[in-house]
């Protein structure tokens, strides 16, 4: 009986969907291309050479000769295997969905135990300096100074979560066995279809999750949101709307106001990430890993960046952020012919490396 609820159910949202799509017709469209341009503009440029990188690193082993130099931190500060520290290092930098991508990996070809891969999962996710520093810093509040302060909170937030998850556990014995490195052509090509497959899922659930915040924003949904929003914050309406929308979809983050009271608020957003991209980062979570810990830190860690932010501004001072206003926002405008081009290689080397394969099958 249940079964056949839950199959109405969802047979009625996926009918409602569609109606809607046809509804709000124009709306949806606009999402789409709006989309579009994210990914073209934002996410492939950014996203794509980390991610064939960290798979080749993983694939090669090369990971472990980048977690040399940190060993001590890993194994007595964090509690984490000494080989591995280099994941941490390169989701921070890399991009939100890039670690989950690197630990599974790890955790698939049983490099990293369950325990470890379901610590590292709640800290190994972040936007990285170059998507603060262009998004938040200069879009909004048209200064690089602000970007690196909320890159620092939500890394010193990171830091502080790795710490407290590991601060009861044993320290990790060194790894008895040591795998040799594998650098070839061939793993490289396999790292750049790996990555290029990622991406095209990656871009596909910001594609589909514009179709949603487009309905919501054509319906009123958004709007009522945002009104029921005013009851437990004084907010403008534009900040309000805004914060909505990044949590459904970070890139929304673009219409904060460039309010310096409001940079804890955006380092907030920016550490949680939105719901498309944790979606996205749970698609690169192999079965058998609990995703209770990644989900309970983004909600922690979300809170620790909005303190940090609080109090470094504190130090520093509010008024230090004030002149940057007087300039305006500052926009660019990146032309979507490389990434088109990168995605049009990408699909062609898939296309190949298929048909290689069924040749010789």
């Amino acid at each position: 009986m249940k079964k056949n609820i839950s199959a109405f159910l969802s047979a009625a949202a996926v009918i409602t969907y569609a109606v809607l799509l046809i509804v709000f017709y124009r709306e949806v469209s606009a999402g789409i291309i709006s989309s579009v341009n994210v990914c073209l503009n934002v996410i492939i440029p950014s996203l794509y050479a980390f991610s064939v990188i960290s798979g080749f690193l993983i694939s090669s082993g090369l990971y472990r000769i980048l977690s040399l130099p940190f060993r001590p931190i890993s194994k007595y500060i964090f509690r984490l295997p000494c080989d591995v520290f280099s994941v941490f290092l390169i989701s921070t930098f890399a991009g939100y969905p890039i670690g989950a991508k690197m630990i599974g990996e790890l955790y698939s070809q049983k490099r990293i135990d369950r325990s470890a891969a379901e610590r590292m999962l709640g800290v190994c996710y972040m936007g990285g300096p170059a998507f603060f520093c262009g998004t938040a810093g200069m879009h909004i509040y048209s200064s690089v100074k602000t970007g690196m302060l909320i890159f620092l909170c939500i890394l010193l937030a990171n830091i502080t979560a790795a710490f407290f998850s590991g601060i009861r556990l044993p320290i990790p014995h060194d790894t008895a066995e040591k795998t040799p490195l594998k650098l070839s052509a061939d793993g490289f090509l396999s790292s750049v279809y790996a990555g290029g497959t990622a991406l095209l899922k990656i871009c596909a659930s910001v594609i589909i999750f514009s179709t949603f915040i487009s309905i919501a924003d054509a319906s009123g949904i958004l709007l009522n949101a945002a009104s029921v929003l005013s009851k437990v914050t004084a907010l403008p309406l534009d900040a309000r709307i805004c914060i909505i929308r990044s949590v459904s979809e970070i890139t929304g983050i673009v219409d904060m106001p460039p309010d310096p009271q409001l940079i804890p608020v955006t380092a907030a957003l920016l550490s949680f990430g939105g719901l498309c991209v944790i979606m996205q980062t749970s698609g690169f979570i192999p079965k058998g890993l609990s995703t209770y810990n990644f989900y309970l830190s983004r909600i922690s860690v979300t809170f620790m960046s909005y303190l940090y932010c609080k109090i470094l501004m504190y130090i520093v001072g509010a008024d230090a952020f004030l002149p940057v206003m007087s300039a305006g926002r500052i926009y660019r405008h990146n032309s979507p012919i490389p990434s088109i081009f990168l995605l049009i290689m990408t699909i062609l080397l898939l296309s190949n490396n298929f048909i290689a394969k069924s040749e010789k099958i």
